[in-house]
């Protein structure tokens, strides 16, 4: 079913992709491709492409021509600021993150974006934060992200009694913007601490509170910020080496062991796990 649906979903962006190589909300006359629907889709299809799903020759390719064009009209713009020419931006914004990291993820990385990104930080929200810090960890400036991680850090709020951790975005966060989502904050939070600290207590108090924190038992709010959620939960099972597992659990009741289970990566989801205590029991 998942394969079938894979299939379904690549045929389906094939047909969405623009001339020009981006995905926007239309396509045919008057067509228009967008950043922040091309830059989610490129890293859709990077995910998908590491998990072996075969995709369009090209296709993954023209979609990262059309951000690195994008990120180079950027650049123009921050440079084009102190002296007032047109067009201009003040300062490198929440698109310009995600779109630098999808582009590091696809071995691009240009020193310039970078640059005005890390000056302009403090402009970032925090979801884009965990994001540029997810991006200087893939290109290895280890300074620059650990001031990221710092930053973001600044927002963690443990819970000590119920073992865990959470993101306080602070007030005005835009919700209704996609960076003002605060479990897609969490979940890239979570991913950005898979990829750095993997064993650390944060990273194992995170991964509780997203759990416990669905809305619906099995998905958060959307099919969006459920997908982003269980990437980051991935991302953290595979680090932590949690999908390893090798152990042996018994299972005691008023002291008396009454079952052993082993678990390891070949069972770890059909293992017997279930003990029914019936009448006098």
């Amino acid at each position: 079913e998942v394969a079938r649906m894979v299939k379904d979903g690549v045929n389906r962006l094939t047909e969405m992709q623009l001339s020009d190589g981006g995905w926007g909300w239309f396509s045919g006359y008057g067509e228009h491709s967008m950043p922040h629907t091309t830059a989610y889709v490129v890293h859709g299809l990077q995910i998908a492409r590491a998990n072996g799903v075969q995709l369009p020759g090209g296709m993954v390719e023209r979609g990262v021509e059309w951000l690195k064009r994008h990120q180079a009209q950027e650049v123009r713009e921050l440079k084009n600021a102190p002296t007032k020419t047109r067009p201009w931006k003040d300062s490198a914004d929440n698109q310009d993150a995600l779109t630098y990291m999808v582009l590091a993820d696809a071995g691009q990385n240009s020193l310039e974006m970078r640059d005005f990104l890390y000056r302009d930080r403090n402009n970032l929200s925090v979801y884009a934060k965990a994001m540029f810090g997810l991006a200087l960890h893939k290109i290895g400036d280890k300074e620059k992200r650990d001031m990221l991680i710092q930053n973001v850090g600044q927002f963690l709020v443990q819970d000590n009694e119920n073992q865990t951790a959470y993101l306080r975005l602070p007030e005005g966060n835009y919700w209704w913007y996609w960076y003002g989502s605060e479990s897609e904050a969490n979940a890239y939070y979570l991913k950005l601490l898979a990829a750095t600290d993997p064993k650390g207590e944060k990273a194992a108090r995170l991964v509780k509170y997203v759990l416990n924190n669905r809305k619906h038992a099995s998905y958060w709010n959307s099919t969006r910020d459920t997908a982003v959620s269980v990437e980051a939960l991935a991302d953290f099972l595979i680090a932590s080496g949690e999908d390893r597992p090798e152990m042996t659990v018994q299972v005691l009741v008023d002291g008396r062991n009454v079952k052993d289970v082993e678990i390891n990566e070949s069972n770890l989801f059909t293992f017997d796990n279930a003990l029914v205590l019936s009448g006098p029991q």
